[in-house]
């Protein structure tokens, strides 16, 4: 039978199971090339998922194929250099990984590139298409706590790794306001990175946002939590709970939220390529986040208050380390990916400072 559209993945590691599952379920994609720089781990994926076309060069796959969606999940940051060739070379569509970047430059190019192209660029928010998140933002915007209201979520697992899914999550939540500012603060003492990219053992920062929302986002904060949890506080009662579930607390009493199906994360992106709406995690919301994400670090740095615009490209937490404002002690160590500190060490992109 034959397809609408051909696919490529590239980057073979776990989440890209994830998106073969996307286009696996659905009859009118069929994925024909992947791409790693591990011929090991390509082959075995390749293998799993029915796939011919098999490649370490990311440009040679993009040449020869010529795919018309293409996912991105690779490391972190090549995120966006991906999906700037992958759009160069003709594709309607990319799902890319979250993070978009280690920095702010490459992501806002990638943006720029996919309004200049026409291409329809999602990033792996998923939050967005989560039932618990759907209930709660609806919850929301029916005024069933009142407003303003302020977002309280903590979790674990680094702020590019994380923040990049809670912050987002959070924007949805309050219908994509844009930022009024940012105080952030981290704590970096050992050498702890994270897919090969630097990152900070805690952080802990207020964003306030457009209609007098906030946000407080606490990562890290205690050692080994995992566990995402999210509170929303009103002048009329609390929302609480995970991203599985919800409930309310107001003055009709507890109460949990109903879960309402919709359209998934890659359904939506296909309804998007078909002329529907615009999907939930267009590239042009995801940038957001990733400047919020720089703006937390830059306020650390310059331990101010920072206000829109932001447009500073480089990574302030990059600049840190390598200035030497972060002294750290004993060895690197990579809460991720091992391979992909060696990777980065081994090609000098990251020193362990």
């Amino acid at each position: 039978m034959p397809h609408d559209y051909e696919c490529a993945i590239i980057g073979t590691g776990g989440i890209a199971r994830r998106h073969a599952q996307y286009y696996e379920a659905s009859d009118r994609t069929r994925v024909v090339a992947g791409c790693d720089i591990n011929q090991t781990r390509l082959d075995q994926f390749c293998d799993e998922h029915g796939i011919e076309h098999r490649y370490v060069d990311y440009q040679e796959l993009l040449e020869d194929v010529r795919p018309q969606i293409v996912s991105v999940s690779t490391w972190n940051n090549r995120h966006a250099e991906i999906a700037i060739a992958a759009m160069e070379a003709g594709a309607e569509a990319i799902l890319c990984e979250k993070p978009m970047g280690d920095d702010l430059g490459g992501p806002a190019d990638a943006v720029a590139k996919a309004d200049e192209t026409g291409c329809k660029l999602v990033v792996h928010h998923q939050r967005r298409y989560t039932p618990a998140f759907r209930a709660v933002q609806q919850a929301i915007a029916d005024g069933v706590i009142g407003g303003p209201v302020h977002v309280h979520i903590r979790s674990g697992g680094g702020m590019l790794n994380m923040a990049s899914h809670l912050i987002d999550g959070c924007r949805w939540l309050l219908g994509d306001p844009g930022w009024t500012s940012v105080v952030g603060w981290i704590q970096r003492n050992t050498k702890r990175f994270e897919r090969g990219t630097y990152a900070e053992e805690k952080s802990h920062a207020l964003i306030e946002f457009e209609g007098g929302h906030e946000l407080t986002l606490s990562l890290d904060m205690v050692d080994q939590r995992k566990e995402e949890l999210f509170r929303v506080c009103g002048p009329e009662g609390v929302l609480h709970g995970t991203r599985d579930e919800a409930s309310v607390i107001n003055a009709d009493g507890e109460r949990k939220l109903e879960m309402q199906e919709q359209p998934g994360f890659f359904e939506a992106l296909l309804q998007w390529m078909d002329g529907g709406p615009v999907h939930r995690c267009v590239g042009s919301e995801a940038v957001v986040t990733q400047e919020l994400i720089m703006a937390i670090y830059q306020s650390a740095r310059t331990r101010t208050r920072l206000e829109p615009p932001y447009d500073r490209r480089q990574s302030p937490l990059v600049e840190m380390i390598e200035a030497g404002e972060l002294p750290a002690e004993g060895e690197p160590y990579d809460i991720r990916s091992d391979e992909a500190l060696e990777w980065a060490m081994h090609h000098g992109e990251v020193e362990a400072l």
